[in-house]
């Protein structure tokens, strides 16, 4: 019957699939030796006739046919035809699975709609599973070989327990043409009805759900009966059988060894007894056919059929457990072990305690994204030839989401060495100056788009006088350097020192000291101090920045009163 081997491949190991290759029961070796030792035997007889009993003319007859069976060989479509036939198959063969009954959801219903301890209420629950599976039986009988040698008869079926005696009775005298399947679930239905009118089912909803459940199982129950009625077509299936026989068949004459023929094409450097290429593609295509025969009929003695026998018992067993045994044994209400934590870590073992797990994370959180300067976010304008928007002075006012300062993040950088320090304040200063001039050009498009007169050009000429003053500061210094004689290398940095500078509240905060000459740092009795320029770039920009943010502030509290 079915070939478990998934535990053995729990884990994609090489040996996991090598040790598959040496199983029996359901393998591709027991599928194919029959076949395989038929076709080797025809072809050794004929590469011996060739070799030891065939004169010089015989010989040249035999090439000339070996040759024909060569070159003709790939025009049989063997690789399409059997690829499209096996898909087909395995298609219908999941699908027959899907549908062959399981009482595990109907049984839940039924335990929760049909509420009662009373003997009659249990007999009720009972009844209406053991319906159910006598109908799957039913189905399997006509179906199914092991079903039918296990139930030659009704009266087994009685005598194993699926019915009763009176229930027997019922279904042969029962004069109908067709099959008898849908008369336990017509019982199952009125025991349904009967709870309801007896107040055992709550509500007419109950009922209708659990009509649904019946109906559905039922319905699956009659796919199989309808893929057992209609199976694939028996041309195409014996299209399939004949192209795969003819194409190795014609592979025995085709691929025979010969000596010296004047076809070139069978001319070999090495001269092989044993066709080793020509038995891999045997086993593999045949192998690929026996799949097909197998999954055509799942309901037969094959090593990977259905256990239909199996099912048959374990549809009884649990869904009787659940109607019966489980449905009024319900555990007391009460707080679990994690009621006062509230991140909750249930516990490992220690085997599976250092296992790595790799928890959902979303794939862009990772993703690095620069902030240097402020961002303005602001409401989209309405779009031409849109019907209908906002009302005349109901637009949101821009809101200003401070970013990280450039400042700050070259603090975390590596410390750069020589002459690039110089490079490393110019641009630190670029990027002070962009950013505010960039907050100035923004909240001036902002009032704009809030009815507001634009900003003067004028406000931008302090951030430019800044710049222009520190950049001259910074090449006066190079120039009195390159005057004393110092080199580049008297231009290192110093990663950690800070300085204070004015902050927003009036008080001192920390910044990222400039870099000074190696002369300078020498000097213990000296405190490093930044620059003069550099120290009024951070509290003018600073300022600015302040005076920004309050006007903003100030034009969106006269905008809500």
């Amino acid at each position: 019957m079915t070939v478990t081997y998934t535990l053995d491949v729990a884990t994609s190991k090489f040996s996991s699939f090598t040790r598959l290759l040496l199983r029996w029961r359901g393998s591709l070796w027991k599928a194919v030796y029959p076949e395989l030792s038929l076709w080797l035997i025809l072809y050794f007889v004929l590469s011996a006739v060739y070799r030891f009993a065939l004169n010089e003319d015989q010989k040249l007859v035999f090439e000339n046919v070996t040759y024909f069976c060569y070159k003709y060989t790939d025009f049989i479509p063997l690789t399409f035809i059997l690829g499209f036939f096996v898909s087909l198959v395995v298609q219908r063969w999941w699908d027959m699975f899907q549908n062959i009954g399981w009482v595990d959801n109907a049984a839940l219903y039924i335990a929760a709609y049909i509420e009662g301890t009373d003997d009659t209420t249990r007999m009720i629950r009972r009844n209406i599973v053991r319906f159910m599976v006598l109908v799957q039986a039913m189905v399997f009988r006509d179906i199914s070989v092991p079903i039918r040698r296990r139930f030659p008869t009704m009266e087994t079926l009685q005598a194993a327990g699926f019915m009763s005696e009176v229930e027997r009775k019922i279904l042969t005298d029962l004069a109908v043409p067709s099959a008898k399947y849908s008369m336990p679930i017509q019982w199952a239905m009125a025991l349904i009805v009967d709870a309801r009118k007896n107040g055992r089912i709550a509500n007419d909803y109950a009922v209708h759900d659990l009509f649904d459940r019946l109906r559905e199982y039922r319905s699956n129950l009659g796919k199989l009966t309808c893929y057992d009625w209609v199976p694939v077509p028996l041309l195409y299936t014996q299209v399939v059988f004949l192209t795969v026989r003819a194409y190795f068949l014609t592979c025995i004459m085709g691929r025979q060894y010969v000596q010296d023929s004047h076809h070139s094409d069978l001319n070999s450097p090495i001269d092989l007894y044993i066709p080793f290429l020509t038995i891999l593609q045997f086993v593999f295509y045949i192998g690929w056919m026996k799949v097909a025969e197998a999954l055509v009929n799942p309901m037969g003695d094959d090593d990977d059929d259905f256990e239909v026998n199996w099912l048959l018992d374990r549809n009884l067993r649990v869904g009787l457990s659940v109607v019966d045994n489980v449905a009024n044994r319900r555990p007391p209400l009460e707080k679990d072990v994690f009621w006062a934590d509230a991140n909750p870590t249930p516990l490992y073992s220690a085997q599976a305690v250092n296992t790595v797990i790799n928890p959902y994370v979303g794939s862009a959180t990772v993703m690095s994204v620069r902030r240097e300067n402020d961002v303005v976010m602001m409401q989209r304008s309405k779009e031409e030839g849109s019907e209908g928007g906002d009302k005349e002075g109901t637009a949101r006012p821009p809101i200003i989401v401070r970013g990280v300062s450039s400042v700050s993040q070259q603090q975390q950088r590596s410390p750069p060495g020589n002459f690039s320090a110089i490079r490393l304040r110019l641009s630190r200063l670029g990027s002070q100056v962009s950013g505010h001039l960039s907050r100035r050009m923004s909240g001036s498009s902002a009032a704009m788009e809030n009815g507001q007169l634009p900003t003067s050009p004028l406000m931008n000429f302090d951030a430019l006088s800044i710049a222009a003053s520190s950049t001259n500061s910074i090449i006066r210094e190079l120039v009195e350097m390159n005057d004393n004689g110092r080199d580049r290398a008297a231009f290192d940095y110093v990663p950690k020192a800070k300085s204070p500078t004015v902050g927003r509240e009036g008080g001192a905060s920390n910044s990222l000291a400039a870099p000074v000459p190696r002369s300078r740092r020498l000097s213990s009795d000296k405190q490093l101090t930044p620059t003069p320029a550099r120290s009024d770039l951070f509290a003018v920009a600073e300022e600015d920045d302040d005076a920004f943010v309050a006007q903003q502030q100030n034009t969106i509290v006269k905008k809500q009163k």
